[in-house]
């Protein structure tokens, strides 16, 4: 409404919405644009925050964000967890931070087993300093959403970053410099975290050291499921994911070792032992350390958690509280929770699995008898294995949920629970059948990053409007996930739930993926039908697997019968008509190619199988398959010793 304005004089103004801004003195902002903005404003105000309508690089800074970052973690049922949560706070007022008498413990490690309720604890102490205006930012790396931001630690500073440049109490002082940072090295992006951290936060806080603010207590900076940190699909992935973990450690030191850095840190993660080493070894004199242990209590909080868990049970299914559960049936449970938050969890939402008995439920759960007195999980895997057991085909269902996992932790582009159950299910309704009785293990919720779903990406990319309705609730734009961690070490380790199902160890699951892949390869669909107007997502969602599969690192050669008997342009023809978001352009088509070629013998003529791939790919233009994104190019003479194998291509 301003559009025609020459001079306009506004007073008390809290917020101004401009391009450009030129400040004079401690009152007065001088804001001019032209276009849809008048041309000169003056605007007397005493507080101001600017939002730049036009400037992109905020909103770049968006795009580099995590979903780690989330106001959605578990919190503590009331009344519970009080003890930790005093002595956290008990911390927090130990001394503020920056002042005279600053404390030398800036980072207070939360540290207790799987299962005792870190995060829970977590995400209401995030919430009770939200209420106080006492927290700065939040990062909650987690594995077992599967979701490759929330594991990364590459958007761990850019993520920081942006919440203390948009924080209400921070912004007027940070986000210009640290938006101004953006603007002169547009590439800080692909610094490591240490250089990020420099630029990024550091230099800001230097240039501003002294106007955020005083406070009586330091604003906090929580993060959690350190342990969990790792980048998805890696080959090496323990190593990695450790080193990965210390380097996210180091970068809080150097934090807390700048004395332009004002805020303290709480870490939470589990006891590993490089974690305690760093801790120990690395950040002596900086660290306070709460370990979740008897000391505090544990079984009176879990038998509160767990009665009024069963008070909600009993209103729903219309029973009597006073009779079901009985005293001596919840002194059971919180004897062998042995502390564990996780299992009373699991065991209320196995209990609650529509469409069965809770009273027959519970007993199932208090008739468990643990295989092993030395394993500290003995009474979680107890429940883990009785609850696969349900499954009408127990060790196909172990099998299904570990090639899940695989495929979870294979690629950053997710794959949908539809892409999935297409894959694995040989006949119709398979998924349900073996995960049905799962619910309190697994669920399909929607993925947060929707748009990076596959088969919902490319269903828009074929415009894949609205579904028939025969896939109706199949998960087209949903992923598998488990409610946690625990679960997932224990389906990894052959000591627990290799020792329950003995016939379902690794190589049988890359045996079942490879079984999997190669019938669709030859079938040119899923094994179970789709419908017509899906067949062309499915065939796209199936390469992107393929191409991860074997890029893994688990190349094996597919039988010279299926080759032969398959249509290569079929395969390649999706290819050209919907590009992967995933591979740069000729990845697919290189893949294919090592592929059908890998069973072919050195210094032999290729197999008739591979000649007929080979001929349909070489009828492809250049771009498709002699180049392919970062990789070499290959030449004539490599491509002609490579078809003799003499010298294979590096795909």
């Amino acid at each position: 409404m301003f559009n025609n304005s020459s001079h306009l004089a506004v007073g008390d103004v809290i917020q101004v919405n401009a391009r450009a801004y030129n400040r004079s003195g401690s009152s007065n902002v001088n804001v001019s644009d032209s276009g849809q903005y008048s041309n000169s404003v003056e605007v007397h105000a005493g507080v101001y925050q600017e939002i730049r309508g036009d400037d992109t690089t905020l909103k770049e800074l968006y795009t580099h964000i995590s979903p780690a970052a989330r106001g959605d973690a578990p919190k503590c049922h009331p009344e519970t967890r009080k003890a930790v949560q005093q002595n956290i706070f008990s911390w927090m007022s130990g001394g503020s931070k920056g002042a005279a008498s600053k404390s030398t413990e800036d980072i207070l490690w939360l540290t207790g087993p799987a299962g005792t309720g870190k995060t829970a604890i977590m995400g209401t102490v995030s919430d009770k300093l939200q209420k106080r205006q006492e927290l700065a930012a939040t990062f909650y790396f987690s594995s077992y959403k599967g979701i490759a931001e929330t594991m990364s630690k590459r958007r761990l500073v850019t993520t920081l970053a942006y919440q203390l440049a948009v924080h209400p109490h921070l912004t007027d002082t940070l986000l210009s410099p640290i938006l101004s940072t953006i603007r002169k090295n547009p590439a800080l992006f692909d610094l490591n975290l240490t250089q990020q951290l420099e630029t990024l936060i550091l230099q800001p806080l230097r240039a501003s050291r002294g106007n955020l603010g005083p406070t009586s207590t330091p604003m906090v900076i929580l993060i959690d499921g350190v342990d969990e940190c790792g980048e998805v699909g890696d080959m090496n992935a323990n190593r990695s994911r450790q080193e990965d973990q210390i380097e996210v450690l180091s970068v809080l030191r150097q934090a807390i070792n700048d004395p332009a850095f004002p805020f303290r840190v709480i870490v939470a993660s589990r006891p590993e032992t490089w974690i305690r080493r760093f801790f120990t070894d690395s950040a002596t004199g900086k660290v306070t350390e709460i370990f979740l242990d008897n000391k505090y209590n544990p079984d009176n909080d879990i038998r509160l958690f767990l009665k009024s868990k069963f008070a909600e049970l009993c209103r729903r299914y219309g029973l009597d509280p006073s009779t079901w559960p009985s005293e001596q049936a919840i002194a059971k449970l919180v004897e062998d929770a042995s502390g564990q938050f996780i299992y009373v969890a699991t065991v209320l939402r196995y209990i609650d699995t529509p469409g069965t008995s809770p009273h027959r439920r519970l007993d199932v759960v208090l008739k468990l008898k643990p295989q092993s007195k030395s394993n500290p999980f003995a009474v979680l895997d107890a429940l883990y294995t009785s609850i696969l057991q349900s499954s009408p085909g127990p060790e196909a269902t172990v099998l299904w949920l570990k090639a899940v996992k695989y495929f979870r932790e294979m690629s950053e582009f997710r794959h949908s629970a539809w892409t999935v159950n297409r894959l694995l299910e040989s006949h119709v309704g398979q998924a349900k059948t073996l995960l049905g009785n799962l619910p309190s293990l697994v669920h399909t919720p929607d993925y947060e990053g929707g748009h990076l779903v596959d088969s919902r990406r490319y269903g828009e990319d074929v415009r894949v409007k609205v579904l028939p309705t025969a896939i109706c609730g199949v998960g087209w734009s949903t992923c598998y996930a488990f409610y946690h961690k625990s679960f997932l070490d224990y389906l990894e380790d052959d000591s627990r739930c290799g020792a329950a199902f003995p016939g379902v160890d690794g190589h049988r699951v890359d045996e079942r993926i490879q079984e999997r892949l190669a019938l669709t390869l030859k079938c040119g669909a899923p094994e179970v039908p789709v419908h017509s107007s899906l067949l062309l997502v499915f065939q796209r969602c199936f390469l992107d697997l393929l191409v991860g599969f074997y890029m893994s690192g688990l190349r094996r050669s597919i039988d010279e019968g299926i080759l032969s008997e398959c249509e290569p342009s079929n395969w390649l023809g999706v290819s050209g008509q919907i590009p992967s978001y995933k591979w740069h352009q000729g990845v697919t088509e290189r893949t294919l190619y090592g592929v059908v070629h890998h069973s072919c013998r050195s210094y032999c003529p290729c197999n008739p199988g591979c000649k007929r791939w080979w001929r349909a790919i070489s009828k492809l233009s250049n771009d498709r398959w002699r180049r392919a994104g970062t990789l070499p190019p290959w030449s004539s003479v490599d491509i002609l010793l490579d078809r003799f194998n003499v010298k294979s291509l590096e795909v």
